[in-house]
């Protein structure tokens, strides 16, 4: 199960990354046309590792 745990995390960690790349450029001319998309996606991907994380981790303390 930890190898499950090490992989959510590295993908937080570049989620988190593509946030901070996504913030930094505001002044971008296509910035409010891509802005929602990232976002969007960004959002995706952060409840597709965290929710799965938690609960692996919450299982992980009960029963291992």
């Amino acid at each position: 199960m930890t190898p499950y745990l090490v992989i959510a995390g590295i993908v937080c960690i570049g989620a988190l990354i593509g946030t901070i790349l996504v913030g930094m450029n505001p002044s971008d001319e296509n910035y409010d046309k891509k802005r929602k998309k990232h976002f969007t996606n960004l959002s995706i991907i952060y409840a597709a590792t965290f929710i799965p994380a938690l609960i692996l981790t919450i299982l992980y303390f009960i029963y291992g």
